[in-house]
């Protein structure tokens, strides 16, 4: 494998009950063979979130939104504000497995050498989760990959249709998922639950339209 390129794992977190959750996706990430990584924490409108990561947490980046923005925001902020070889986008209930991301880099280095592509690490054929490198990253406005359209739903599956378009999606062959996902209903799903509803009625209205982030960069809601 090639000297090991830097990754960041952009890790939003809005719920206390998630600290735990957090904590220990932090140490799957920084526990697993790939040792070029830093996550970064979105601290989403929570203080207790910033002062309990910043204390019990090393080697990582804590950032805060003064109010609760959601998950695209988030991810859009950290993909603008930071700059690595390859991102991870994630969620704060993840146990990652030891060769996660050594696999996604050699996938990736293998199939997009350049970095304009999405590795999946979750379920395949789903984009939940991923990582993809720089030049993807460069391709979007402002680097904003996940459609500011949304706020917290159905911008992940509308990226996972334009890598497909664009023929730029690959998926490690040696497991069917990398990443265990909580998929827990507690406050940080009862807070996203409430934008549902208006996130799927944007993503009708972008299907019928032929909108398609990445592809094109067209957009409904008004920035």
């Amino acid at each position: 494998m090639k000297e090991e390129m830097k990754v960041i794992v952009i890790i939003p977190s809005c719920s206390s009950t998630r600290i735990p959750l957090l904590i220990n996706t932090v140490e799957t990430i920084q526990a697993g063979e790939y040792k070029n990584v830093h996550p970064i924490i979105v601290a989403d409108g929570n203080p207790q979130i910033e002062r309990v990561a910043r204390e019990k947490l090393h080697h990582v980046t804590v950032i805060m939104n003064e109010k609760r923005m959601d998950w695209v925001f988030s991810i859009n902020r950290v993909l603008r504000e930071f700059d690595s070889d390859y991102y991870i986008y994630a969620s704060d209930d993840l146990n990652f497995r030891s060769g996660c991301i050594k696999y996604a880099v050699v996938k990736m280095q293998k199939c997009f050498p350049d970095g304009f592509g999405v590795v999946g690490i979750g379920k395949k054929k789903r984009a939940a989760f991923g990582l993809f490198g720089r030049k993807w990253a460069e391709h979007f406005p402002n680097r904003q990959v996940f459609c500011p359209d949304f706020i917290h739903y159905a911008s992940d599956s509308e990226l996972m249709r334009a890598v497909n378009r664009l023929g730029k999606y690959a998926f490690p062959p040696e497991r069917t998922s990398m990443v265990l996902h909580s998929r827990m209903k507690d406050e940080t799903w009862r807070l996203a639950k409430q934008v549902r509803t208006r996130d799927h009625r944007i993503r009708i209205e972008r299907q019928e339209k032929g909108y398609l982030w990445g592809v094109d960069f067209n957009l409904i809601t008004k920035q």
